[in-house]
């Protein structure tokens, strides 16, 4: 049976049918009327256009946080993601997609099987369940996007979204600060922490963006001073130590010349600059607040961190359970919540060790070794074959993915948008390097075995 769509005259009596019972309705009740056409665009989307609402979702989440409609289990964004896998799934039963399986989703699902194993054995497993499906949902997230970004050019427009949706998040969360409202720019994520880890590694997005040259690159430059100024004003150390080892890296490997590191140096130190003098008492005033608890959140960290592997040496396979870590802290010796916030560990890879288990955490550390090293090899085939476009996109990704897997020494992020996301955008920028470029609306992708052959 075709996958394609009827056309030309075929589709004109549907067509004319559909749009008379519309205006009838419309006539009578026009809020009915309304929602139906609202019913009919989305399912048009869902079934004709998958990539564009993947668009969507890469666009919302930099403000998840305000999405948590209808309600904060059910939000937007998982809506989103709901009609996105019925999207996908439509395309595959009708033939239109292959399933593309990289390397690095083989470890993903074992994570994802090893949490499950973890909240079977979880000694709360009703209060582990909801963050059990977040990491399903995660999963979920990296399959469709790998499956649904197909090609470079497909990862520039993810680039170009996220970039410019951040981009709005960050002026969000600046305007609250210069504002005074905040003590330390949240946007639209209320953790100021958070907010900065995924603006510190969309960092090297507009970057890249600019180096493709057109008449834009004011607008990404302008994008890159924003996420610039966003992560200054959230005061977050972790942001600042994530950007500083990938200045270091970005050297020491001669993926970027100093020269260009000292220009982003001062781009940032003119942002740091202009906040002082046209907002200096608040800068000063909200920096003289942070260090008076700067003790605490240390003094609070290496409690944590320590009953984390205390934790595992009990439980080292399966842990304790999805979101157990902050039920069973107390019994470790972190009795006390930093300024009454919730008890997490500020170390992803020691919050996975503690709740899931060291299997999952082996997991989780090959998934990234092997992002890394597809990207390590994409450039090296890019290098070979004179891809300028294909070297400078496996540097990007290697950059965005040296700041997420450094600030998340610091923050309990592997619930969060960079890992999966550029974990996803490698595999595209792999598939795109050494093999023709495909359009990402076309009617197949790569065939899973070439994958596997990088």
């Amino acid at each position: 049976m075709s996958a394609r769509m009827p056309g030309g005259w075929a589709l004109f009596p549907p067509a004319a049918a559909l749009a008379g019972g519309l205006a009838y309705v419309s006539a009578f009740a026009p809020l009915v009327g309304l929602a139906a056409i609202g019913a009919l665009t989305l399912t048009y989307v869902v079934l004709a256009r998958p990539h564009a609402l993947m668009l969507v979702l890469v666009a919302a989440l930099p403000w998840e946080g305000l999405l948590g409609y209808p309600s904060p289990t059910l939000s937007l964004v998982k809506v989103l993601g709901l009609l996105l896998t019925i999207a996908y799934l439509f395309r595959v039963l009708g033939g239109r997609e292959k399933i593309f399986v990289p390397r690095t989703l083989t470890p993903v699902v074992v994570f994802g099987l090893l949490v499950g194993v973890s909240l079977l054995f979880a000694p709360n497993a009703t209060g582990s369940l909801t963050k059990a499906i977040s990491h399903a949902l995660f999963i979920g997230f990296f399959f469709l996007a790998v499956q649904l970004t197909p090609d470079r050019r497909a990862v520039t427009r993810a680039m170009k979204v996220v970039v410019l949706s951040a981009t709005f998040a960050s002026l969000w969360g600046l305007y609250a600060f210069l504002q005074g409202d905040v003590a330390r720019a949240g946007g639209p994520i209320s953790d100021p922490n958070d907010f900065a880890y995924l603006m510190a590694a969309l960092l090297p997005l507009p970057v890249f963006l600019m180096g493709e040259g057109g008449r834009h690159r004011f607008l990404w430059a302008t994008c890159f001073i924003a996420l610039s100024a966003g992560v200054l004003a959230t005061l977050s150390r972790g942001a600042l130590v994530g950007l500083a080892c990938l200045a270091v890296w970005a050297v020491v490997t001669r993926r970027v010349s100093l020269t260009g590191v000292l220009a982003g140096l001062g781009a940032v130190v003119a942002v740091a600059g202009l906040a002082f003098v046209f907002a200096g008492p608040l800068v000063q005033a909200n920096l003289s607040q942070k260090q008076n608890i700067a003790s605490e959140n240390v003094t609070s960290r290496f409690a944590y961190w320590g009953a984390a592997v205390r934790m595992s040496a009990d439980r080292p396979l399966v842990g304790v359970g999805p979101g157990g870590f902050a039920e069973e802290a107390g019994r470790y010796g972190t009795g006390f919540s930093v300024s009454g916030r919730s008890r997490v560990v500020h170390n992803s890879y020691l919050e996975i060790l503690a709740e899931n288990g060291v299997p999952a955490l082996v997991a989780f550390v090959i998934f990234l070794a092997g992002t890394w090293r597809l990207l390590a090899g994409t450039l090296r085939t890019a290098r070979d074959e004179g891809d300028r476009q294909g070297r400078r996109l496996a540097t990007t990704m290697q950059a965005t993915l040296v700041v997420a897997i450094v600030g998340a020494s610091f923050l309990s992020v592997q619930l969060f948008t960079p890992f999966w996301l550029i974990g996803a955008l490698a595999t595209a920028v792999a598939r795109g390097v050494g093999a023709p470029e495909r359009s990402s609306a076309g009617s197949g992708l790569v065939p899973a075995r070439v994958a596997l052959t990088r």
